[in-house]
C-alpha cells in the first residue's frame, strides 16, 4: 500500500517537473537538445533517482508503513 504522503509528494514534483520541461521545450534550440535534457529530468524525478530515495525515506521515518510494526513477531516472553 503506498502512503498518501508519497502520493502528495509524487503528484507536486511532477506538477513542477511538468513546468519545467514545457520550459525547456520552448527554450532549447534543437528538439535533440530538448529530447536529452527531457530524459535526464525525468530520469532524476522518477523511477532512477528520486522516487526510490523517497521510499528509503518514508520507510525510514515511518510513513510508508501499512499498519504492522517492524518488531511484530518478536513478543515478549511471559
Amino acid at each position: 500500500m503506498v502512503s498518501q504522503l508519497r502520493n502528495d509528494i509524487v503528484e507536486a514534483v511532477h506538477g513542477r517537473l511538468s513546468r519545467i520541461l514545457d520550459a525547456a521545450a520552448i527554450g532549447m534550440p534543437t528538439e535533440c537538445q530538448f529530447h536529452a535534457f527531457r530524459k535526464i529530468a525525468l530520469d532524476e524525478f522518477g523511477n532512477q533517482g528520486l522516487l526510490p530515495e523517497l521510499d528509503s525515506l518514508l520507510k525510514r521515518y515511518g510513513q510508508g508503513r501499512t499498519g504492522q510494526a517492524d518488531t511484530a513477531g518478536k513478543e515478549v516472553p511471559r
